[in-house]
């Protein structure tokens, strides 16, 4: 293969690549967030706190939860089996903000905590690992308020 065609190569490579880089920040795909260059990004005593109220006063700095099982569904199986599971957590809720998941029966209740932007769709789909059978709480930050659902889970061990 002659140079000319290697260096052609390199330069369609680098140009598609920088291309789909482009398209993807555009479509807010890919987004570099300020805060998390900060040390305080991780909100780490939110997830090492010991109770729903504790975490939710580290995430949002209030604790008082308004029940709107209507406005967010919670799309998970009755089982977990081995404590795993796929959940879908969707807000009808407008200008939502955050959807953070908390299963009490766990060490550390809070298991996820997704900050959305205004151009992302309010639905998230993540895997979990419950430590026991019990309730899995979906908490909705939207207006400085926070909302709720709820759902119960069985956790099972296979053998």
């Amino acid at each position: 293969m002659s140079n000319i065609s290697q260096k052609r190569r390199i330069i369609l490579k680098t140009a598609l690549a920088s291309g789909a880089v482009g398209a993807a920040m555009s479509a807010g795909l890919a987004y570099t967030n300020p805060v998390t260059k900060s040390k305080n990004a991780w909100p780490k005593k939110a997830f090492n706190a010991r109770s729903i109220d504790d975490a939710l006063l580290e995430l949002t700095g209030n604790s008082t939860i308004i029940p709107s099982p209507k406005k967010i569904l919670i799309k998970a199986p009755t089982i977990a089996e081995n404590g795993v599971a796929h959940i879908t957590v969707k807000s009808s809720i407008p200008d939502t903000e955050s959807i953070s998941i908390f299963i009490p029966n766990n060490t550390s209740p809070l298991v996820a905590n997704f900050k959305l932007t205004p151009s992302v769709i309010n639905t998230i789909i993540t895997r979990i690992k419950i430590e026991s059978s019990g309730e899995i709480i979906a908490i909705i930050k939207a207006n400085n308020k926070l909302y709720s659902a709820m759902t119960k889970m069985r956790l099972t061990v296979a053998k």
